[in-house]
């Protein structure tokens, strides 16, 4: 619950700052099964069906994101990097914060969240990452990659 709220209170924020547009809003999986997004009628989001590979400056690594046709979820494929192979399914959320510049967020298996801003005019993400170890502290990290449309 608290994540929803956060999510929730997130783009309140920017909402009122009146240079945002909510086009989606999402809890994790668990908390909220079966969400849907609230898109405005007639209003997708670019990425909206469309893959990309997300190639992070700082590592290496290599991602392939691909979101649903309606906007709704996110498809995550490791390339490159740690765990190659490994795959998901989220509900996202997402915010316009600028021209063609979206907040998108999403609770991955094993409680990892990712945050990220993406510029598809620019074709660049800044991301942080969160996720707990085996003991159980919670830990993050900030990323730079490029964006590439694949499809």
């Amino acid at each position: 619950m608290k994540r929803k709220f956060v999510a929730v209170a997130a783009a309140a924020a920017l909402s009122l700052t009146g240079t945002a547009t909510l086009v989606a809003s999402q809890a994790s999986a668990t908390e909220h099964p079966g969400a849907g997004s609230q898109l405005r009628p007639g209003h997708l989001p670019p990425f909206a069906g469309h893959a990309y590979l997300v190639t992070v400056a700082d590592t290496g690594a290599v991602y392939r994101n691909t979101f649903s046709a309606d906007g709704k979820s996110v498809t995550g494929l490791t390339v490159k990097g740690s765990n190659p192979g490994r795959t998901f399914t989220a509900p996202d959320l997402a915010v316009q914060t600028g021209p063609r510049q979206y907040f998108i967020s999403w609770i991955e298996p094993g409680d990892v969240t990712v945050s990220q801003v993406a510029d598809f005019e620019k074709h660049t993400v800044e991301f942080y990452v969160t996720s707990t170890d085996s003991a159980g502290t919670r830990s993050g990290a900030v990323y730079h990659a490029t964006l590439t449309q694949v499809s």
